[in-house]
């Protein structure tokens, strides 16, 4: 555990050093930089196209998040960006600290290696380009972690990350077919205060003028975009690219192919998607009543997340942390299928493969057709809930509770 705790303020270091070395690469955490220098050192807008940048990199949080980002907006951008992928990838460290704690490794090294194997090329992406995503999924998985021990921490976790991006918000419903009713009860009042805190800072006339500007932002963008932002990684996205033809004309890059074997309306398809969306739901909340671990439940929880939002962009894969750490457990337990191992395997080989295939044209293609969607990330879902529902006793629950594994839901 120690050399682990070495290696990742290592790779801290490391990661700050390569990213500060290559800023430009930093096209998200430019956009907080920007706006934030914008709003608070030149009197400009928060939202909208300012004097570094314009449309489409715009910048789209709540006001919270800009505040919280005010103390590295005088800093240099160079230095930021350093400051920044350092500190994503040493908040891992106690993260994975209190995990293996949590669900002691039969075999430490093998089990985070093959966690890493899956994570590191969503990693690297979302380090190399400075999004908050990664942010958020360390506060969640921390939130969670502690969340027999100190509820209240877990629902100022969740209460903030919800303040700053609403995905947060949507385990609350797995808490409560977990009996976690009193996070389930506080975490809303605290992303309320939460996004009421600026207020007490820029004035609640100015923070409400700032939620309107954000709120007819979104509007815009998505009135102009749609589902045409970026070839998304989730089941909306793969169904409108598969079943209608979708127009690539005004995006930032249009050269995304045609991979569509039908041609239906967009508006049918998008209905069918959201019934099959909230059938899916249920049933992921269904299997997460059922399951006899919590950790079980939050990877579905996470699982389910990428599968059935509407628009999933590739950095936003990390938050498949918590199902590849429990993926790793799963894998070298001797117990475990072999039909899941296999799985895993494979969506570990894809998942490392693909961004090495070279070809700007070749890397469009698989985003388009949906490989990490299809190769990693349901591949993944199915092989979590095959061992959940095996009879295992180790690989997704406490070692030393006598607890029966997952009922199946048919019986």
């Amino acid at each position: 555990m120690r050399r682990s705790g070495t290696l990742i303020f290592l790779g801290a270091l490391a990661a700050g050093a390569v990213c500060a070395m290559r800023p430009l690469k930093a096209v998200d955490l430019h956009v907080y930089h920007a706006a934030a220098r914008s709003f608070f050192l030149q009197n400009g807008p928060m939202y909208g196209a300012n004097q570094e940048f314009g449309w489409p990199s715009l910048y789209r949080y709540p006001p919270l998040f800009l505040c919280l980002f005010r103390p590295l907006a005088s800093l240099p951008f160079r230095v930021v960006v350093g400051i920044w992928a350092a500190f994503e990838v040493l908040a891992l460290g106690p993260l994975i600290r209190i995990w293996y704690r949590r669900h002691p490794p039969a075999r430490f090294g093998p089990e985070l290696c093959f966690s890493a194997l899956i994570l590191l090329p969503y990693l690297l992406y979302g380090l190399q380009v400075g999004n908050a995503q990664l942010l958020l999924v360390e506060m969640v998985c921390l939130a969670l972690l502690v969340s027999d021990e100190h509820p209240f921490i877990a629902s100022f976790l969740l209460g903030l990350g919800t303040a700053i991006k609403v995905w947060p918000a949507f385990i609350l419903p797995f808490l409560a077919v977990r009996k976690r009713w009193r996070i389930v009860g506080i975490t809303p009042v605290a992303a309320a205060i939460f996004t009421a805190l600026p207020g007490f800072w820029l004035g609640w006339g100015k923070l409400i003028h700032l939620f309107e500007e954000w709120y007819f932002q979104e509007l815009k963008i998505n009135a102009l975009l749609g589902d045409r932002w970026y070839p998304s990684q989730s089941l909306r996205g793969v169904m409108l690219r598969y079943l209608t033809c979708m127009n690539y004309s005004g995006l930032p890059d249009q050269n995304y192919r045609h991979v569509n074997f039908l041609s239906l309306p967009s508006w049918e398809v998008r209905q069918f998607w959201l019934a099959l969306a909230i059938a899916l739901g249920a049933l992921a909340l269904v299997w997460a009543w059922r399951c006899a671990s919590d950790c079980a439940a939050h990877s579905i929880f996470f699982c389910t997340l990428l599968i059935l939002e509407p628009n999933v962009q590739h950095l936003a894969y990390t938050a498949m942390l918590w199902p590849v750490l429990c993926s790793g457990v799963v894998l070298m337990d001797p117990r475990t299928p072999q039909s899941s191992k296999w799985i895993l395997r494979g969506s570990a080989a894809i998942a490392v493969l693909q961004p090495l295939i070279p070809g700007a044209a070749t890397q469009r293609l698989f985003q388009v057709l949906g490989i990490d969607f299809f190769g990693v990330l349901v591949p993944l879902t199915l092989a979590l809930l095959i061992s959940s529902s095996w009879g295992m006793t180790s690989p997704l629950w406490p070692r030393r509770a006598s607890i029966a594994p997952c009922r199946p839901l048919i019986e």
